[in-house]
């Protein structure tokens, strides 16, 4: 695998971390992770680990890794976050590069802005590959759970002492429920703070709920309605997780809805470097 490069550029108004490795049609990568996206996931966790994803996609593109917004060293914006707002920061991230269209790739949560980027930009996406996409009852419960403990310890301390505790931690909402999905960004990003401190809590308070139903409204797959799946003409292909984050009912919702995609019907403990680079393989030759 050729050297990574890192740099700070500024994607859709927010400050933004991305690393560029490989060689070969440019591959732009929604990192997983859940609230904890940060592109070092593509070779440190769960499945994109045990197989070495990052070698095998470096050895055939120019991967396109970053910090989604509001996780690690990228910034983020005081807003109703939803995945569209995520799709667009990632096409501004193509745009700043200077690439016209892409290959597409998302894993964990980060298939959530890959499918509305497929969905909103059909003309910038060569293909669409989804790993371990989330999703099931107990995902979406869970989550319910994570932004309520948020909203309660807000409500009870205020948003001042959220901004000193997130200030003085180093982890963020993956790690720790209280600090909200824009704690970890507080301490990277000075214009996100202040608007915090002037953001009335009742204001807050709706922008949290806000959040949540627009991330986390079914028990399916979360990101685009069926119907907008649908619409999405990429060739596609999906690789099934099988635990309470990535239900495999999620990844055959996924696969239902986009028309002639392709689906690796393995169990998970069948997933290594071989089949699933494999199945790769016959996807982005075809």
């Amino acid at each position: 695998m050729t050297q990574i490069t890192t740099q700070m550029l500024t994607a859709d108004g927010i400050s933004t971390r991305v690393s560029i490795v490989g060689k070969g049609e440019p591959l732009l990568m929604f990192s997983p992770g859940g609230f904890d996206a940060t592109l070092n996931k593509w070779s440190e966790l769960g499945i994109y680990k045990k197989i070495d994803i990052l070698s095998y996609l470096a050895d055939r593109f120019t991967c396109i890794m970053f910090d989604r917004r509001e996780c690690g060293k990228s910034g983020g914006r005081l807003e109703i976050l939803n995945f569209a707002g995520m799709a667009r920061h990632g096409q501004a991230v193509l745009e700043q590069l200077g690439y016209g269209s892409a290959h597409v790739i998302g894993g964990c949560l980060g298939c959530a802005p890959a499918s509305e980027f497929a969905r909103m930009y059909p003309d910038l996406t060569t293909s669409l590959n989804l790993v371990w996409p989330v999703g099931g009852a107990r995902y979406r419960i869970r989550n319910f759970g994570r932004f309520a403990a948020h909203l309660a310890w807000v409500s009870e301390h205020g948003t001042d002492a959220l901004i000193e505790k997130a200030l003085g931690s180093e982890i963020g909402f993956a790690k720790d429920s209280t600090l909200g999905p824009w704690g970890g960004s507080l301490r990277v990003d000075d214009e996100l703070t202040e608007s915090l401190r002037i953001c009335d809590e009742a204001a807050y308070a709706r922008l949290v709920q806000g959040s949540f139903r627009a991330m986390f409204d079914c028990d399916s797959a979360p990101g685009p309605k069926p119907e907008e799946l649908m619409q999405i003409t990429a060739l596609a292909c999906i690789v099934p997780g099988a635990d309470e984050s990535h239900a495999r009912s999620a990844a055959h919702f996924l696969g239902e809805c986009l028309a002639g995609s392709r689906f690796l019907d393995l169990s998970t403990e069948s997933q290594n470097s071989e089949s699933v680079f494999t199945f790769f393989d016959n996807f982005y030759d075809a």
